[in-house]
């Protein structure tokens, strides 16, 4: 507020008379913006197309890897409530503290579809059983370790940093916001992606119930 402040004033006062040979420019965290903030939007693009590969070689499922990645827009959420609480303006640290926002995300989804997975795989439960037992059980590990992380960031904020401050915003509001969403929007995403996988099942099990099927 008081930067574009400043710039309107001085704009005023260029534009009546401005020596010759003078120019005006400008220092602190706006010229730290303007030279980090491509670096840093680079990076989390980059960061996204990673991660997405690497849960693609671990799920070996392509829909499971975009509903993890997609995960992510819980984030914005958290990082919006905060910002605006905290009265802050959008900053090229607050854009790094949301590449690691989004790796605990991504993290905590991790965790909660390859426990459903396993589930699935080993206990023949449908994705339904599947999707609310792994909620149940991955509540509490995904809410320490939520935890843990937001608690990490407290020091960043009550320095009250020109540059640290947003970056600890952002990971606090976004972690504490994104792990209620991962615990209950993340199951329900998950039934809804695979729940033709149980009716094709109940067909299969209907076919073999036949009375031809039994006579065989």
């Amino acid at each position: 507020k008081v930067q574009s402040k400043v710039e309107t004033i001085v704009g005023d006062i260029a534009g009546k008379a401005l020596p010759e040979g003078i120019s005006i420019s400008y220092g602190g965290v706006e010229e730290f913006n303007n030279e980090n903030l491509p670096k840093v939007v680079r990076g989390l693009i980059m960061a996204a197309v990673i991660m997405f590969l690497v849960m693609v070689f671990h799920f070996k499922k392509i829909s499971l890897a975009v509903l993890v990645l997609a995960s992510m827009s819980f984030s914005i959420f958290g990082v919006a409530l905060g910002m605006n609480i905290a009265g802050l303006p959008l900053s090229a640290t607050a854009i790094l503290g949301m590449v690691s926002l989004i790796g605990i995300i991504v993290r905590n989804g991790i965790i909660m579809f390859d426990y459903t997975e396993v589930l699935r795989r080993t206990q023949n439960k449908t994705v339904r059983e599947a999707a609310i037992e792994s909620g149940k059980r991955r509540m509490r590990p995904i809410f320490l370790t939520s935890a843990a992380a937001s608690m990490g960031v407290i020091p960043m904020i009550i320095s009250k940093s020109p540059l640290w401050y947003p970056m600890g915003t952002v990971i606090f509001s976004g972690t504490i916001v994104s792990m209620i969403f991962v615990v209950t929007i993340l199951p329900l995403a998950y039934w809804l992606v695979y729940q033709h996988k149980d009716k094709k099942n109940d067909k299969v099990n209907e076919q073999s119930a036949t009375p031809e099927n039994a006579e065989a």
